[in-house]
Protein backbone atom coordinates (compact mmCIF):
# COMPACT_ATOMS: atom_id res chain seq x y z
CA UNK A 1 0.00 0.00 0.00
CA UNK A 2 2.89 2.32 0.77
CA UNK A 3 4.29 1.87 -2.60
CA UNK A 4 1.15 2.79 -4.86
CA UNK A 5 0.37 5.75 -2.17
CA UNK A 6 4.54 7.16 -3.35
CA UNK A 7 3.86 6.23 -6.88
CA UNK A 8 0.85 7.99 -7.03
CA UNK A 9 2.25 11.27 -5.64
CA UNK A 10 5.16 10.88 -7.81
CA UNK A 11 3.04 10.94 -10.46
CA UNK A 12 1.20 13.96 -9.50
CA UNK A 13 4.47 15.65 -8.80
CA UNK A 14 5.28 14.80 -12.39
CA UNK A 15 1.56 16.24 -13.75
CA UNK A 16 2.13 19.33 -11.90
CA UNK A 17 5.58 20.08 -12.86
CA UNK A 18 4.58 19.48 -16.46
CA UNK A 19 1.73 22.31 -15.92
CA UNK A 20 3.86 24.89 -14.42
CA UNK A 21 6.25 24.21 -17.26
CA UNK A 22 3.64 24.78 -19.78
CA UNK A 23 1.98 27.85 -18.31
CA UNK A 24 5.48 29.25 -17.76
CA UNK A 25 6.25 28.91 -21.75
CA UNK A 26 2.93 30.26 -22.07
CA UNK A 27 3.36 33.27 -20.04
CA UNK A 28 6.73 33.82 -21.56
CA UNK A 29 5.39 34.11 -24.86
CA UNK A 30 2.56 36.20 -23.71
CA UNK A 31 4.93 38.65 -22.18
CA UNK A 32 7.09 38.93 -25.53
CA UNK A 33 3.93 39.60 -27.51
CA UNK A 34 2.80 41.86 -24.70
CA UNK A 35 6.63 43.57 -24.88
CA UNK A 36 6.56 43.60 -28.56
CA UNK A 37 3.38 45.78 -28.81
CA UNK A 38 4.50 47.82 -26.29
CA UNK A 39 7.64 48.70 -28.40
CA UNK A 40 5.33 49.05 -31.27
CA UNK A 41 3.41 51.68 -29.78
CA UNK A 42 6.44 53.75 -28.65
CA UNK A 43 8.47 53.43 -31.98
CA UNK A 44 4.85 54.33 -33.27
CA UNK A 45 4.33 57.83 -31.20
CA UNK A 46 7.89 58.89 -31.71
CA UNK A 47 7.65 58.39 -35.36
CA UNK A 48 4.53 59.92 -35.77
CA UNK A 49 5.69 62.83 -33.81
CA UNK A 50 9.21 63.06 -35.44
CA UNK A 51 8.16 62.68 -38.69
CA UNK A 52 5.34 65.42 -38.61
CA UNK A 53 8.55 68.12 -36.96
CA UNK A 54 6.90 67.76 -33.05
CA UNK A 55 10.42 67.09 -32.18
CA UNK A 56 9.59 68.15 -28.49
CA UNK A 57 6.44 65.64 -28.41
CA UNK A 58 9.54 63.01 -29.83
CA UNK A 59 11.71 63.25 -27.05
CA UNK A 60 8.95 61.73 -24.97
CA UNK A 61 9.37 58.22 -26.33
CA UNK A 62 13.40 58.44 -26.43
CA UNK A 63 16.25 58.44 -24.39
CA UNK A 64 17.83 60.88 -22.67
CA UNK A 65 20.66 60.11 -25.30
CA UNK A 66 18.18 60.92 -27.88
CA UNK A 67 17.58 64.07 -26.49
CA UNK A 68 20.56 66.28 -28.11
CA UNK A 69 19.90 65.08 -31.37
CA UNK A 70 16.24 66.29 -30.59
CA UNK A 71 17.71 69.40 -30.43
CA UNK A 72 20.09 69.73 -32.55
CA UNK A 73 17.33 68.92 -35.67
CA UNK A 74 15.38 71.48 -34.01
CA UNK A 75 17.80 74.12 -34.35
CA UNK A 76 18.04 73.52 -38.55
CA UNK A 77 14.33 74.24 -38.76
CA UNK A 78 14.21 76.94 -41.79
CA UNK A 79 11.54 79.01 -42.41
CA UNK A 80 11.12 77.31 -45.68
CA UNK A 81 10.37 74.02 -44.34
CA UNK A 82 7.79 75.65 -41.75
CA UNK A 83 5.51 76.89 -44.34
CA UNK A 84 6.05 73.35 -46.24
CA UNK A 85 4.34 71.72 -43.43
CA UNK A 86 1.85 74.73 -42.99
CA UNK A 87 0.43 74.13 -46.84
CA UNK A 88 0.50 70.48 -46.37
CA UNK A 89 -2.83 69.37 -45.92
CA UNK A 90 -2.37 66.07 -43.75
CA UNK A 91 0.24 64.95 -41.85
CA UNK A 92 2.95 62.39 -42.27
CA UNK A 93 1.76 58.96 -42.73
CA UNK A 94 3.92 55.96 -40.59
CA UNK A 95 3.51 51.81 -40.70
CA UNK A 96 5.59 49.82 -38.72
CA UNK A 97 7.12 47.00 -40.18
CA UNK A 98 9.56 43.92 -39.44
CA UNK A 99 11.33 43.99 -36.15
CA UNK A 100 14.54 42.49 -35.38
CA UNK A 101 16.23 42.32 -31.75
CA UNK A 102 19.82 42.16 -32.15
CA UNK A 103 20.43 42.11 -28.31
CA UNK A 104 18.13 41.06 -25.42
CA UNK A 105 17.35 44.85 -24.56
CA UNK A 106 17.57 45.88 -28.45
CA UNK A 107 15.17 46.32 -30.84
CA UNK A 108 15.54 48.25 -34.43
CA UNK A 109 12.13 48.83 -35.94
CA UNK A 110 11.27 49.34 -40.08
CA UNK A 111 9.51 52.08 -40.28
CA UNK A 112 7.67 53.01 -43.81
CA UNK A 113 6.70 56.51 -43.78
CA UNK A 114 4.85 58.33 -46.33
CA UNK A 115 3.98 62.52 -47.36
CA UNK A 116 6.71 64.17 -45.11
CA UNK A 117 8.74 66.65 -45.17
CA UNK A 118 12.39 65.15 -44.92
CA UNK A 119 14.86 66.46 -41.94
CA UNK A 120 17.88 64.71 -43.10
CA UNK A 121 18.92 67.21 -45.26
CA UNK A 122 20.33 69.86 -42.41
CA UNK A 123 21.75 72.68 -43.79
CA UNK A 124 19.33 72.76 -46.63
CA UNK A 125 16.03 73.70 -46.71
CA UNK A 126 13.54 70.10 -46.21
CA UNK A 127 11.80 68.65 -48.80
CA UNK A 128 8.87 66.99 -49.48
CA UNK A 129 9.03 63.35 -49.78
CA UNK A 130 6.01 60.62 -51.01
CA UNK A 131 7.55 58.18 -49.06
CA UNK A 132 10.75 56.30 -47.50
CA UNK A 133 11.64 53.67 -45.44
CA UNK A 134 13.72 53.86 -41.73
CA UNK A 135 14.98 51.67 -39.42
CA UNK A 136 14.84 53.54 -35.80
CA UNK A 137 16.73 51.89 -32.83
CA UNK A 138 15.05 50.67 -29.36
CA UNK A 139 16.10 50.00 -26.41
CA UNK A 140 14.26 48.58 -23.36
CA UNK A 141 15.04 50.66 -20.03
CA UNK A 142 13.18 50.77 -17.24
CA UNK A 143 10.09 48.57 -17.80
CA UNK A 144 10.01 51.15 -20.97
CA UNK A 145 11.04 50.86 -24.44
CA UNK A 146 12.58 53.89 -26.44
CA UNK A 147 13.96 55.36 -29.70
CA UNK A 148 17.79 55.28 -28.68
CA UNK A 149 19.11 57.81 -31.32
CA UNK A 150 23.10 58.03 -31.92
CA UNK A 151 22.52 60.27 -34.97
CA UNK A 152 19.49 61.55 -36.79
CA UNK A 153 17.74 59.10 -38.49
CA UNK A 154 18.23 58.51 -42.44
CA UNK A 155 16.14 56.88 -44.86
CA UNK A 156 17.26 53.37 -46.15
CA UNK A 157 18.40 53.33 -49.97
CA UNK A 158 15.81 51.89 -51.94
Amino acid sequence: MKQMISTGAGAWSTVCTVWILVLAALLAGGCRESSESRLRTEVDSFAVAYFNWNLERAAAFATEESRPWLAYAASQVHQEEVDLLRGMDEGAGCELGDISYPADSMALVEVRVRHFVGIDTLGRPGRLVEKAVYRLPAVFRGGRWRVHLSALPRAEKE
